[in-house]
Parts: structure tokens; C-alpha cells; sequence
């Protein structure tokens, strides 16, 4: 921290206020401005109040000062109205382990794709040929459908298990994440170690953590229908790695769907930045074809199963490849192991050392900021450019 930042700007704060999209910041602004200007009309009430008597009262209704309605308009008329204007979110409300089982998707899948504010819900068909022709790709045409995950996809299990019936229109799932959920995450950012701090002070206490609630008392989630000063540190952590992964799926599919070009693309990934990025991946990953795949897979499947499902399914290809690759040689080239060994190794050894290779795969934390670098490197000066800044909390946890 540098000198004279306030200790309340805290890195989930920033990092939030950069993560989450504009929808999210504006939606929160207006929130706060509405709770302001609520908060001045209480004041003024109450000191009216204290000014008008039960007679005056009683004078201004007989002068008709009294609120009036629209000639034709009735209390139903209002009713049916107000439900047409705001879908109807009581279902999600009242169903706290629904909420929950939400936001954990979202904190494992990330944000799935939907009609509001997603240009692309399919891979792009130039990509889609590339990966049906390259034999190294070819596993993804066959494995999975080449349309986006999408909200009932990512929440349809939920539901069920929920015993609430999947609605025809998603439009009340979609303004509870979009108009509450997410400000609600950056509302915690922002705000819960200015509550804690205050919580403090007016217990005259200097420690927040002695005068908050035993933290197994507290939220571990983010929710809207739970106050601020009663949610826990791992809700911020949370919260802000929703807003992360939100803007990081929205530039993924922007990506795979066909926002960048699949020669721009594919000479990104051929270029020096993967290349010299091999931190934590296997000794066979090659960023063209194995970047590629993840960028695949995450738009399709979500972010948790780059990780759980996909080295199940590329296994044989990967196997293929480490053999092409390091015992047979491909493309002209000479095998990547030395004579010496491949002469004195049998068929055997071999094989096992090839399927004991093909079986690495990245962590989690490595995967997610292997996408975060592809999209903050392509999604440059583009409507859903993804800035890669440090992942405060455990990436892909």
C-alpha cells in the first residue's frame, strides 16, 4: 500500500471497480443515489411531521390535497403493470439454498452466455472447420455441441434439484444476476471494510475482526438478500472472482465466436507471447493447439471443466501427439528425445513413458491465467477487452 491510500481502498476494491462491467457499476451508482436521496426524504418526513398537526392533516384532505390517480386507472391495473415491467424474482428469494447453489456455479462455470449483452452464442465456423480438419482438434467436434453454455445448461441442474420448475423465459434469473447479484459483489468490494471499521468504532474497538461476528456466523457467499456487515472476508474473495470471471467468459467467447479473426488468432498463439509463458504446463503443450483447445472448451463447457473434463477427453489425442512428437518426430522434424534413449528403451518403456507424459495437466490457477493472458492480449481496443491484473483470491479454486 502506498502512503496516504486509505485503508479502506482495498484490493478487492480496485480490482472490482476494474473487473466488474458497466452495467454493474451504473446499476450500483443509481442503487447508492436512490438510498441517498431515500435517506434525505426520511429527514424531511420526519421533521414535517414533527410541524403538521392531525388537523392540518385533516384541512388539506378536505381542500382535495389528497394523491390522485389517473382517470380509468385501478389498484389491479398498477399490480399488472408493475409485474409487466419488473420480472417476477420471488421464487429465487425465497429459496436461500438456490441462491447459494447459484453463485457457487458462477464461482466454478463463470458467467454463461445469454441474450443480454452477448454478441456471440456458437464458436465461429472458420473454427469450427479448423478443429472438424486438424486431427489434434478434432476430439472437440466430437465430444460437444459448438453452441455456448448457457443459462439453462449452467442452472437447469439446480432448478431440479431445487424442485422449481425451469421457467419458459429466463428473464427473472437474468435480472436477479445482472440488476442484483452482481452490484451486490461489488458492493461487498467496495464496501465491507468500511462497514466492519465502523462496527468497530462504534463498539470502541480498534480490531475488526474482535468486533464482527464469529466468522462461522457470517455469509461465505455473496448475496443480495443478506446485509453487507453480515457477510465474511471469503465473500468478498468470492465475490470479486465472480466479477473476474463474468468480464473472462464474456472476452472468451468473444474470442472463440469469432471477434478475432481466425488467422489473427491463430498467429497470436504461434507468436512469442505463449511461447515464452510455459510456467506450470506439460513438457507436450503446444500454445496453438493446446491454448486453443482451452479457449474451445471454456466458451462450451465453463471454466471447471478445462480442468475436470477435458484432460479425460483429450487424452488420446494428447497421447498421440507426445508420441508424434517426441518418439516418432512430425512434421519433418526429428523425434524431441535423444537417440541414446529411444535406442536403449523398449516398445514398453516407452509407451508407459508416453501415457505417464500425456497425463500431466496444469493446475487450475495455471489454466485460468493462461486464458486471462490470451484474452487481455487479444481483446485489445476491442468492446470486451479483459485486463489481466493479479487474481487476489485462489484462481479456479
Amino acid at each position: 500500500r502506498g502512503p496516504n491510500v486509505p485503508l479502506l481502498v482495498t484490493r478487492f476494491a480496485l480490482g472490482g471497480i476494474l473487473q466488474a462491467e458497466d452495467s454493474v457499476i451504473d446499476i450500483l451508482a443509481r442503487s447508492e443515489k436512490l438510498d441517498r436521496g431515500r435517506a434525505g426524504s426520511d429527514i424531511k418526513e420526519v421533521q414535517q411531521q414533527k410541524l403538521t398537526t392531525i388537523g392540518n392533516s385533516t384541512n388539506s384532505e378536505a381542500a382535495g390535497v389528497v394523491e390522485s390517480k389517473p382517470s380509468g386507472s385501478t389498484d389491479s391495473q398498477e399490480a399488472t403493470a408493475s409485474i409487466k415491467k419488473k420480472p417476477d424474482m420471488n421464487y429465487i428469494k425465497a429459496n436461500t439454498d438456490l441462491r447459494a447453489s447459484i453463485c457457487v456455479t458462477l464461482l466454478q462455470r463463470g458467467f454463461p452466455a445469454s441474450g443480454v449483452g452477448d454478441k456471440f452464442s456458437s464458436v465461429d465456423i472458420d473454427l469450427w472447420k479448423e478443429c472438424v480438419s486438424k486431427p489434434s482438434l478434432s476430439f472437440l467436434a466430437t465430444s460437444a455441441p459448438d453452441h455456448f453454455f448457457s443459462m439453462k445448461d449452467a442452472f437447469g441442474s439446480l432448478y431440479q434439484k431445487a424442485e422449481v420448475d425451469w421457467p419458459e423465459k429466463v428473464e427473472p434469473l437474468e435480472e436477479y444476476l445482472r440488476s442484483m447479484l452482481l452490484p451486490h459483489c461489488l458492493s461487498l468490494c467496495l464496501k465491507l471494510a468500511g462497514e466492519q471499521t465502523k462496527l468497530a468504532a462504534d463498539q470502541g474497538k480498534s480490531d475488526v475482526y474482535v468486533a464482527r461476528p464469529a466468522v462461522e456466523d457470517l455469509c461465505p457467499l455473496p448475496d443480495p438478500f443478506v446485509r453487507l456487515s453480515d457477510h465474511s472476508e471469503q465473500a468478498v474473495s468470492n465475490a470479486y472472482t465472480i466479477l473476474r470471471r463474468v468480464r473472462l467468459m464474456k472476452s472468451i467467447r468473444f474470442i472463440v465466436g469469432g471477434g478475432i479473426p481466425l488467422n489473427d488468432l491463430t498467429e497470436f498463439l504461434r507468436g512469442p507471447t505463449m511461447r515464452k509463458h510455459t510456467m506450470g504446463v506439460p513438457v507436450w503443450w503446444c500454445p496453438w493447439i493446446h491454448d486453443l483447445v482451452i479457449l474451445i472448451h471454456a466458451a462450451v463447457h465453463g471454466l471447471q471443466s478445462v480442468t475436470s473434463e477435458l484432460p479425460r477427453l483429450q487424452q488420446l489425442s494428447v497421447e498421440n501427439h507426445v508420441r508424434e512428437t517426441f518418439v516418432k518426430g512430425a512434421n519433418g522434424k526429428s523425434p524431441a528425445l535423444p537417440d541414446s534413449f529411444l535406442r536403449r528403451a523398449s516398445e514398453e518403456e516407452l509407451d508407459a513413458w508416453v501415457q505417464m507424459q500425456a497425463q500431466e495437466f496444469p493446475t487450475p490457477t495455471v489454466i485460468e491465467n493462461r486464458l486471462a493472458l490470451m484474452c487481455s492480449q487479444l481483446t485489445v481496443n476491442t468492446s470486451e477487452r479483459y485486463d489481466h491484473i493479479p487474481m487476489f483470491d485462489e484462481a479456479m479454486s
